[in-house]
């Protein structure tokens, strides 16, 4: 195991007092009381904050570090940081080494703690576990409906606030406008896999300033994003542009030009394996689309308050040439290619939900974060493999509020090995005071 894992246990340990505490003593033999521990530091910085604790019948009150060894003070740099000379205790699991603080030299009061074997090996079987594999799932699994649901919620308020930031990111990048911000997450989200990226820049090369500018004609919009992404080339596939094509080419050259635009190269598109359905010319003449038809799309899905309504918004048809031809000059059957129903559903839970939060939480609207919340819970969950494993883990995944709160269970804490940091990970590991057995888990 890590020492940084170790460390992330250490910390809970302290905060739960699941240390041995009788005759805990400095380093010189100064006996230590904890009068409270403190709250784990969520930023950066000393450990732990608010602690309180008394050594040899003095009070102190603040910050304590805590260490594997108290030799990662220094190989943390912890010795050049003048944040640290504020702490009034230095935990440990191994004292080997003596701690000072920068200002004046003086060293720091260091304590070493124990904890039961079980704990370090039950911990090491929740660390350990391979892709996919879920020791924890029986807890889930077998808690009271209220309390998992209360716990679940906890996860999907967090994925809320990551994607809040990332959301408020995009808008002071855009130069605080909503549209702008809404247009680059739009691309974003509609991204699949490896093209997420190829999505992205195009965003950016495109800005929605420039695009509305054009966005009377579904042909200009066509050609100024089918030609940015570079994907108007008809020379790979070897076939001759058709006249609608050429059309498309005269457009993407005029508008490239005119706004600046240097267009993509495109092998930064992945296209191998690609169903028709998700290439990247099919979504982008499908972004078009959506783009042309509505006015004022931002407010308008802000407004809405089903899913049913935000699916009326979406549901954009491309232009008939792509009805025959799921690439430029390549004819292929009859197929009215329009955003289909899951597709639909990924935009509502990673753009419109995501953005009404951010815009409901930014004007202190309560109830529009509470209407996104409810949409979530009305629309399907998510198919991946996170949601596919804690299915199979016997856990019910009944809608998007579910499946989003388990992707970031996944993605933030089981992927990254955050145990320690993970609230069923604690009710593990701090199970009726004392850490639960393997017997417990198995």
């Amino acid at each position: 195991m890590s020492s940084l894992l170790q460390q992330e246990l250490l910390k809970l340990v302290w905060v739960n007092k699941l240390y041995t505490s009788q005759g805990l003593k400095t380093r010189d033999g100064h006996c230590v009381v904890v009068i409270h521990p403190g709250q784990i530091n969520p930023a950066a910085g000393p450990d732990i904050i608010g602690a309180q604790v008394e050594i040899d019948g003095v009070q102190y009150s603040g910050p304590i570090a805590i260490h594997v060894k108290a030799s990662h003070w220094r190989q943390q740099l912890h010795h050049i940081d003048m944040e640290y000379d504020n702490c009034i205790l230095h935990v440990v699991q191994e004292d080997d080494a003596t701690v000072c603080r920068v200002q004046d030299g003086q060293p720091i009061p260091t304590v070493t703690i124990s904890y039961p074997d079980s704990l370090d090996e039950t911990y090491r079987y929740l660390t350990d576990h391979q892709n996919g594999s879920l020791p924890c799932g029986h807890l889930l699994r077998s808690m009271e409906s209220v309390n998992r649901y209360h716990l679940l919620t906890r996860l999907m308020i967090e994925r809320l606030e990551r994607k809040y930031h990332d959301f408020l990111h995009l808008y002071a990048q855009g130069g605080n406008n909503w549209n702008e911000a809404f247009y680059i997450t739009l691309f974003i989200a509609i991204g699949t896999g490896k093209n997420k990226e190829a999505f992205t820049k195009l965003a950016q090369l495109v800005s929605y300033s420039n695009l509305c500018r054009v966005k009377e004609s579904l042909l200009s919009v066509e050609g100024l994003l089918l030609g940015a992404a570079g994907l108007l080339n008809t020379e790979q596939t070897g076939r001759f542009p058709d006249a609608y094509t050429v059309r498309l080419q005269e457009e993407a050259d005029h508008l490239c030009r005119r706004f600046g635009i240097q267009p993509m190269q495109a092998r930064e598109w992945e296209i191998r394996k690609c169903r028709p359905g998700n290439h990247p010319v099919i979504r982008i003449a499908e972004l078009a689309s959506l783009l042309c038809s509505k006015e004022f799309l931002f407010s308008r899905l802000i407004d809405c308050t089903s899913p049913e309504e935000i699916r009326q918004i979406l549901s954009a048809e491309t232009s008939e040439y792509w009805h025959t031809h799921h690439l430029p000059s390549h004819r292929s059957d009859f197929s009215v290619k329009r955003i289909g129903e899951m597709t639909q559903n990924s935009l509502i839970i990673n753009l419109v939900v995501p953005m009404m939060f951010t815009y409901g939480k930014t004007h202190g609207n309560e109830q529009l974060q509470e209407r996104a919340i409810d949409i979530l819970e009305k629309v399907e969950a998510e198919r991946n493999e996170y949601v596919k494993n804690w299915s199979q883990a016997g856990i019910l995944v009944e809608n998007a509020f579910f499946s989003q709160a388990l992707i970031q269970l996944s993605k933030e804490y089981c992927s990254k090995k955050r145990c320690a940091s993970c609230n069923l990970g604690k009710i593990i590991l701090c199970s009726q005071e004392k850490p639960l057995s393997l017997s417990d888990i198995l």
